[in-house]
């Protein structure tokens, strides 16, 4: 049998009227051969069609396809079937399978980039979907994925969250996995590495920056929406989503997350890489890991960072405690980074407040910094009527005991320990006393206002009677004093 291409020439050279023989020197076949399809093409047949023999995969075909339409790659399909009985094909004769049954793909040329041994690493998040919590909860859940660039060994972890704890906690996990630090670190444009100011440009986050060099390591982020800038760790998410995570059953993190640990042990980090064509945990131990810089002694301290809204009081609720910000910054939403030490409020990027941060089996505590206070409010109210009574005892005994006395009138004791202690700051603690001594000799203590007169008028410095001349009658009248003094003590009008 002829294949297509000489079959449409000897169908044209027959239809130009070109002799037989001659039409077979130029198709190069046998002039029998010409003779036959010309009886053939006069009958109406049509070209020929060669028929193929059936492959090693056709009893799997339709088990392939199924699994083509679920999204899982060739190698996914291979690693599969290959604990089958009876399957024997090559991972290449699945792969030309599933290229066929996938429509066609085009995409752009870029230029293939080279990487040093510990040169770089990158790194990326992919969400995969949500799995069950300890706590009975569905938690949306992210794959965590850093690649070296040189020998694409790549580290990989689940996360619950792209918090900048839970990201530098992954970047240390994955330094210890590969044995040291990079020269440089790649991540994407998320807020828990760069921050973007607009037109003033971007800038490292705070702890991620701090991190880098903790590490000796130097970020160095990707361009906004210019994935090729990491494609090295684009492909392992994508590698990971379709061999690890497309067409699993996981449902509970636990599981999920040791599965994962397994699937990078036991399959990501020890196939054979499609551009390199070597293990990448070869290429580790051969020549990257040497090149990577040590990892420090002392762990970097991580912390958390959050969002908190400056309550009209002038604190930020954390945790169930509260703790002070300036007075200034009231209905403000302030960035607040909380470390096992210490609590540190941000207003953009100045540090505005640093606490102490409470044990946390304390809850209802208040932390308070007076600087935060205006002026006027630098202490509460109860505290400062604790200032005030000290103050007035502090004058003398007399001035106490008066203020003892007038706890127990009608009078409203917070106004009356006001009025005292300005009188107080206005004369002086000696007046006070003196005036004190008076009103008590008088029982003029149903109010402070009897003391006001009496400093207003300056009758503090007259002295008083002897008291046992007091006692006695005088001029043979029964009071116990003079009415004169008495009247003293009155307003002017009803003298």
């Amino acid at each position: 049998m002829i294949n297509v291409t000489k079959f449409n020439v000897i169908k044209a050279l027959l239809e130009d009227g070109v002799p037989l023989k001659a039409i077979a020197r130029q198709a190069g076949v046998d002039v029998r051969t010409v003779r036959r399809y010309r009886s053939q093409i006069a009958e109406g047949d049509r070209e020929p069609i060669r028929r193929q023999a059936p492959t090693k995969l056709e009893p799997w075909r339709d088990r392939i396809a199924a699994k083509v339409e679920k999204g899982l790659s060739a190698v996914q399909i291979w690693q599969d079937l290959r604990r089958e009985p009876g399957f024997t094909a090559s991972r290449e004769t699945v792969g030309r399978l599933v290229a066929k049954m996938q429509p066609v793909r085009t995409g752009s040329v870029y230029c293939r980039l080279r990487f040093a041994p510990g040169e770089e690493a990158q790194i990326d998040f992919g969400e995969v979907g949500r799995l069950l919590m300890p706590d009975g909860r569905r938690r949306r859940c992210y794959l965590f994925v850093m690649t070296l660039c040189h020998s694409r060994f790549a580290y990989y972890d689940l996360v619950t969250d792209q918090t900048v704890p839970t990201f530098l906690g992954a970047i240390a996990r994955g330094f210890a996995a590969f044995g040291g630090a990079p020269l440089r670190v790649k991540p994407d444009n998320l807020r828990s590495a760069v921050l973007c100011r607009g037109l003033e440009g971007r800038l490292y986050q705070q702890d991620f920056f701090n991190f880098c060099r903790h590490h000796g390591t130097l970020p160095d982020a990707a361009r906004p929406w210019t994935p090729t800038d990491k494609g090295r760790v684009e492909r392992d998410i994508g590698y990971a989503k379709g061999n690890w995570w497309k067409g699993r059953e996981h449902t509970h993190y636990a599981a999920a997350r040791a599965d994962l640990a397994r699937w990078q042990r036991e399959i990501a980090n020890v196939r054979d890489h499609g551009t390199t064509r070597r293990r990448p945990i070869d290429l580790l131990e051969e020549c990257e890991r040497a090149a990577l810089r040590p990892l420090p002694t002392a762990a970097y301290e991580l912390a958390e960072w959050s969002q908190y809204l400056v309550r009209k009081d002038g604190y930020v609720r954390i945790h169930e405690n509260h703790y002070s910000v300036p007075h200034t910054l009231l209905g403000r939403t302030l960035v607040v980074r909380l470390s096992e030490a210490s609590i540190e409020v941000f207003d953009e990027e100045n540090r505005v407040a640093v606490h102490d941060r409470l044990p946390r089996d304390q809850r209802g505590q208040t932390v308070t910094d007076l600087d935060h206070r205006p002026e006027y409010q630098r202490l509460a109210t109860q505290e400062v009527h604790r200032q005030r009574v000290a103050a007035i005892r502090g004058a003398g005994s007399h001035a106490s005991e008066l203020l003892g006395r007038l706890r127990g009138q009608r009078w409203v004791f917070g106004d009356q320990v006001r009025r005292f202690h300005a009188l107080l700051v206005r004369y002086g603690a000696v007046d006070l006393e003196l005036a004190a001594r008076r009103a008590i000799y008088y029982e003029a203590t149903d109010g402070v206002h009897r003391l006001e007169r009496i400093l207003e008028r300056g009758l503090q410095h007259r002295p008083l009677p002897d008291v046992a001349a007091a006692a006695a009658p005088v001029h043979g009248e029964d009071f116990g004093r003079p009415l004169a003094e008495y009247g003293e003590l009155l307003p002017e009008e009803l003298r």
